[in-house]
């Protein structure tokens, strides 16, 4: 099949994927008449499952990815997402919604096998083209998603229960084009082929002598790949599956090792880890603080406000990836000026008592944090090995998630237990603490950038930044 052909298969999966009317009014559907729970019962018995499976499922879905070659995930992901909306829609007892919610964390893990895919069955020379391509399909289908939303309860002519039911149709025919999707017969640990297997290349920074601090690249890279081929050499000539997987671990450990020697790898998944923790919480519960602060309001815009945030991020994102700035120099800065602000947003969220002000603070806080977040991903992706890409996002997932789990322990189920609108203040002060540690990080790196006299730029000089092969 050729490359375009795998591209519009996945975008049509990737659309329909995220094509979720239902998602931006769940909360008012599980404490509406449809399925009369308390905000309570949401907020401390449903909604945390969710983050529980999601910590769970990454791992296992992980291994299984590289191990049964990537389709099969593709369309569990399909069916989990399928089976969570059904079940949404016909269960009434809170345990079947406990169910939704593991359903729901099974399906955002296997996503990564979605994300991952075109590494490992399209050609590297079209890897930006797909990639781009899937991206936008995706970002189409969550903007679309929230426009029907909206439009359908603006105008009555779907209820909340009409959409989850639209929302399950949507997920079962992106079922249908995951069948479509040709197998991968390599993948990068378990089943490597030397017809398959990529040398990985030396990674290096946008430009040494903008960046100081991380000129001196980690030369051990070059071992790294070497002792890589011989890992996925020994793999291909053993058959005995033991021996595979005691390879494979060997060869996860050397990919993890070399990203997590380099400093700008750690600092921007530090980053990515602990903010993207508090935007899961944050999109999570956020539906909780407006129907406290709505009550008995009939006109909510829930829907309108996921799709302005979405169309407006993915806008930012592009004109910022278009933006050579000096990241290495600047990154501490730029990520603690940003967190900071994200914190005030939240917070101001928490107080507030108007529900446009909270929506505005919410539209703010999605565009910085899709903005950042996406430069965190082309960041990290810079300084790895390029078949290491699932392995390392994978990881900064997992971490997230497990930051997200203790959070969610000491804030809604343990010690605190605290009502939505602290939890939110705790939230806030969250960001306020990220950024105070990354401003503290940002200041120490200009002092030792200028201690070795070098000049300042705002912007690279070097505009290529391709790896050296």
């Amino acid at each position: 099949m050729k490359w375009w052909q795998i591209s519009l298969l996945l975008c049509c999966f990737g659309f329909l994927k995220d094509f979720r009317p239902g998602e931006s009014f769940v909360t008012n559907y599980l404490t509406g008449p449809w399925k009369n729970f308390t905000e309570t019962e949401v907020n401390q018995y449903i909604y945390p499952i969710s983050t529980y499976s999601y910590l769970t499922c990454t791992v296992f879905v992980f291994l299984l990815t590289d191990l049964v070659r990537y389709k099969p995930v593709i369309i569990l992901c399909g069916l989990s997402g399928t089976a969570c909306f059904l079940t949404l829609v016909l269960g009434k007892t809170l345990f079947l919604m406990q169910i939704v919610e593991f359903l729901y964390g099974l399906f955002l893990s296997a996503e990564i096998a979605y994300y991952t895919y075109i590494y490992a069955k399209v050609d590297k020379k079209h890897y930006q083209e797909v990639a781009g391509h899937t991206k936008g399909a995706a970002l189409v289908g969550r903007f679309m998603s929230a426009v029907v939303a909206q439009i359908a309860t603006s105008f009555y002519l779907l209820d909340y229960h009409e959409l989850t039911m639209l929302t399950a149709g949507a997920l079962a025919i992106s079922v249908i084009f995951s069948l479509f999707l040709p197998s991968v017969e390599q993948s990068i640990y378990f089943h490597s082929s030397k017809n398959n297997a990529k040398s990985s290349p030396t990674t290096e920074p946008i430009n040494a002598s903008v960046n100081p601090i991380n000129s001196n690249l980690n030369q051990s890279n070059l071992n790294f790949n070497l002792e890589k081929r011989i890992l996925q050499l020994d793999i291909e000539k053993h058959d005995n599956f033991k021996q595979k997987i005691r390879n494979a671990c060997k060869l996860l450990w050397t990919d993890f090792w070399s990203a997590y020697t380099n400093v700008h790898v750690i600092k921007w998944s530090a980053w990515w880890a602990f903010a993207t923790c508090g935007y899961l919480q944050v999109a999570t519960y956020m539906q909780l603080i407006w129907i406290d602060i709505a009550k008995d309001r009939a006109e909510i815009y829930n829907g309108a406000v996921d799709a302005m945030y979405t169309i407006i991020g993915a806008i930012t994102v592009f004109i910022v990836s278009k933006v050579p700035l000096n990241w290495p120099l600047l990154a501490e800065a730029i990520l603690s000026v940003f967190s900071i602000l994200e914190g005030v947003l939240v917070i101001i969220s928490a107080i507030t008592s108007t529900l446009w002000v909270s929506y505005i603070c919410y539209v703010g806080f999605g565009i910085i944090y899709h903005t950042i977040i996406t430069i965190a991903n082309f960041e990290v992706a810079k300084y790895i090995n390029e078949d290491s890409f699932g392995l390392i996002f994978g990881i900064n997932t997992f971490l997230t998630l497990g930051l997200q789990s203790v959070l969610t322990i000491i804030v809604v189920d343990g010690p605190l237990n605290l009502d939505i609108r602290k939890q939110f203040i705790i939230y806030g002060g969250y960001y306020l603490i990220l950024g105070i540690l990354f401003m503290i990080m940002g200041i120490l790196t200009i002092v030792m950038f200028y201690r070795k006299g070098e000049r300042f730029r705002f912007f690279a000089t070097v505009e290529n930044n391709k790896r050296k092969p």
